[in-house]
């Protein structure tokens, strides 16, 4: 009971908080001439910011403690998210180094710049040794390799994980398991014994439809807490570990794994649930029977959430770090959300046109949590140990 209610309460916190990182029409400040070729009489930092950017605020608060350090240094900011003419700029600029990657904080010293910022000790020092570079006439920093090592993986190239292919193969991995596809089976096989495809279709979506739309909701509640939180080294940690835990336990479950079997529903809230779909599609009229199907969908999305929290948890977390447009965070989310339902949706796709009961093999399911699990674990050394190599793309 206690986590029904914590599960309403983050599904309403998704609900509310959606708006949040929107983008507001006013302007708070004026857009300035930009000019790259006047670096000789005094070091310039250009920074392209986000209001609401925590990763922008920190930055910020850094380049206020460097111009402590060098009076001579001169910083011109730009806010983009509420100013048109700065955002105008801001593509101007992007276009003509080349950067097609949009994202902030931008930050351009030179003929040089850097996406992204998460602590001093690492994208400050990368910003410090840009400044050296154009004392010194060398540049380089923002083509650095962006490669990490993994123990037992190799190295990494960062670019491969943008968040498009995270989003993809993350939603579509987190969608194989038999915590809530064993409920829409039951629905469907069911449904298929009255002989009406019609009904199928509209029990089968319904049960989609809903699962969807509390899966979305509950991972952008994550999306906006970890935006509210901001960076935190503590979360970070935390998050990081989740991960690496999560990416054990599921390569566990690759070698201990037992066909449609969910680890977390008792046989005996299974009995109940399956009561609940009978009594469901018993109802007197069509509208009570999909309410009744909603209520079931929402009601086992509680138990989907324990069987897969950490794969949300990460992705999300993951999203804040590259600090896009509140459209492209919500974008990212409806795409795994997308591919987390595929397997459901193919499941219904056959049943409604072939009026056939279908099921996936039990060895893709099997293989996902191997493959999740390596995903985590990548993650999760990536966030540990080299944070700042998510900052770069979008």
């Amino acid at each position: 009971m206690a986590f029904k209610k914590l599960f309403f309460v983050l599904l309403m916190a998704g609900i509310l908080s959606v708006p949040v990182l929107g983008f507001a029409s006013s302007a708070d400040q004026s857009g300035q001439a930009l000019n790259h070729a006047g670096q000789a009489e005094a070091p310039t930092v250009t920074l392209f910011h986000g209001e609401e950017c925590p990763h922008c605020q920190a930055e910020r608060k850094f380049l206020g403690e460097l111009k402590k350090e060098m009076p001579d240094l001169k910083v011109v900011e730009y806010e983009v998210w509420h100013n048109k003419e700065n955002r105008e700029l801001f593509l101007k600029t992007a276009d003509e180094l080349g950067i097609k990657s949009l994202a902030v904080p931008l930050t351009i010293i030179g003929d040089d710049y850097i996406i992204g910022f998460d602590k001093p000790e690492n994208s400050g020092e990368k910003i410090r040794q840009m400044l050296a570079n154009l004392e010194s006439g060398s540049s380089g920093v923002s083509s650095e390799k962006e490669m990490f090592k993994i123990p037992f993986f190799g190295e990494i190239n960062v670019k491969n994980l943008s968040l498009p292919v995270l989003a993809v193969a993350l939603g579509t991995l987190d969608g194989f398991n038999p915590c809530s596809m064993w409920a829409l089976l039951v629905f469907l096989t069911l449904v298929i014994a009255s002989g009406s495809r019609k009904k199928v279709l509209l029990v089968g979506g319904t049960f989609i439809l809903v699962s969807a739309t509390s899966y979305f909701l509950f991972m952008a509640a994550w999306l906006n807490a970890f935006m509210f939180i901001g960076y935190m080294s503590a979360a970070q940690i935390i998050i990081g570990l989740l991960a690496v835990v999560a990416g054990v336990i599921s390569i566990k479950e690759f070698f201990t794994y037992k066909p449609n079997v969910c680890e977390v529903s008792s046989p005996e809230q299974q009995q109940k649930i399956g009561a609940r779909i009978k009594r469901a599609l018993g109802a007197a009229s069509l509208p009570l029977m999909l309410l009744g199907v909603a209520g079931v969908a929402f009601s086992v999305n509680l138990v989907e959430l324990l069987c897969s929290l950490g794969i949300p948890v990460v992705f999300t977390k993951t999203m804040t770090m590259y600090n896009l447009a509140a459209w492209k965070y919500y974008s990212y989310i409806g795409l795994y959300d997308f591919f987390y339902m595929i397997d459901d949706i193919i499941v219904l796709a056959v049943a409604g046109f072939s009026m056939k009961f279908f099921h996936f093999n039990s060895g893709y399911s099997r293989w996902s949590r191997l493959i999740a699990g390596a995903a985590m674990l990548i993650l999760g050394f990536i966030f540990l140990f080299k944070p700042e190599l998510i900052m770069f793309g979008s």
